[in-house]
């Protein structure tokens, strides 16, 4: 029923923080609403695709899934009662705040709040982004994805895959113990890692359109490396090429490019690692580093390379079984 992350909700203690980022750096357009009160964030011509509202308690980012219509929410509902999850209207602030037709909540099993909505408003006018770039891979692919650390990694991969249908993209085990899941051709919606850090937001991936814009951005990291929590690289899963920043709540953004789509043919795979080249994390313990070093070598000494599926790829023409020549 979920076809895909429609927004994220960051609650923040550093709500300034986040506009100037956002701005500057990502390239986001940055609404201001009540004074201050909330801040909408956009990347295309949805009315927003990151809420970022202020808090006095610890930063939490929530995430948004949308559903085609108002009987695909029910029957999430359903199924989600079926599973032992009670459900949460959402308020009608929560719902005009959102710009969505309708929504509900639930606590995962990690004690994260998770919404589901349908009817995603349009924002009515062109977008302006912070900084010239050109603009987000999103449509039907949704705004990117997110990596969980979870402390309770069988229960949560119940829930979305027994429970809310997605599907396995592929895991691992070299690092840490991985599960990509995906809702719709885009490689994965949701990553669940088991990183020894408990339960916590680990990253948001946001993909550009165009390859200059992550080095653009990797330019404005560079001028503060510290930073900087990943090195540019480019993974062996999604093919993604990118780097990941610290937020100012601390978890990573990861800035990318020209992910790989899948289809229904799509083969499991138990990934060899976790990146082709690059992607040195440095919040990872040193032997871990060292871990990670060893098996980049090994890949280059098979040779191990992807293929670089353009942006400029139409969803259309994938759709409609149209092959290059």
């Amino acid at each position: 029923m979920i076809k895909a992350l429609a927004y994220v909700v960051i609650s923040t203690p550093k709500l300034t923080e986040w506009c100037a980022i956002g701005t500057s750096l990502i390239g986001l357009q940055v609404d201001v609403l009540n004074q201050g009160a909330a801040v909408r964030m956009r990347m295309d011509d949805k009315i927003q695709r990151l809420l970022v509202l202020p808090t006095d308690g610890n930063p939490k980012l929530t995430m948004g899934f949308e559903v085609e219509n108002e009987a695909a929410l029910a029957q999430t509902t359903v199924d989600l009662n079926r599973a032992g999850y009670s459900v949460f209207s959402g308020t009608a602030d929560e719902i005009a705040l959102r710009g969505v037709a309708n929504m509900f909540y639930f606590i995962d099993p990690d004690g994260a709040r998770v919404e589901v909505a349908w009817g995603l408003k349009d924002a009515g006018s062109a977008l302006q982004p912070g900084r010239p770039i050109g603009g987000f891979r999103t449509g039907e692919l949704g705004i990117g994805h997110v990596a969980l650390g979870t402390a309770q990694h069988s229960e949560m991969s119940a829930l979305y895959k027994d429970t809310l249908h997605f599907k396995t993209s592929d895991y691992g085990n070299t690092l840490f113990p991985i599960e990509f899941l995906h809702v719709n051709p885009r490689h994965h919606t949701l990553g669940l890692a088991n990183t020894g850090r408990g339960a916590a937001v680990h990253h948001l991936m946001l993909e550009y359109n165009d390859w200059d814009d992550v080095g653009r951005a990797y330019d404005m990291a560079l001028e503060k490396p510290e930073s900087i929590a990943v090195s540019l690289g480019r993974h062996i899963n999604d093919h993604v090429t990118s780097f990941y920043l610290y937020t100012p709540d601390g978890w990573m953004l990861e800035l990318g490019w020209a992910g790989r789509l899948i289809d229904d043919d799509w083969q499991v795979e138990d990934l060899a690692g976790l990146s082709l080249w690059g992607h040195d994390r440095s919040w990872l313990p040193q032997d871990k580093r060292d871990e990670a070093k060893k098996i980049l070598k090994m890949l280059s000494a098979r040779g191990l390379r992807a293929p670089i599926a353009l942006p400029t790829e139409t969803l259309e023409k994938k759709a409609s079984g149209i092959k290059d020549e």
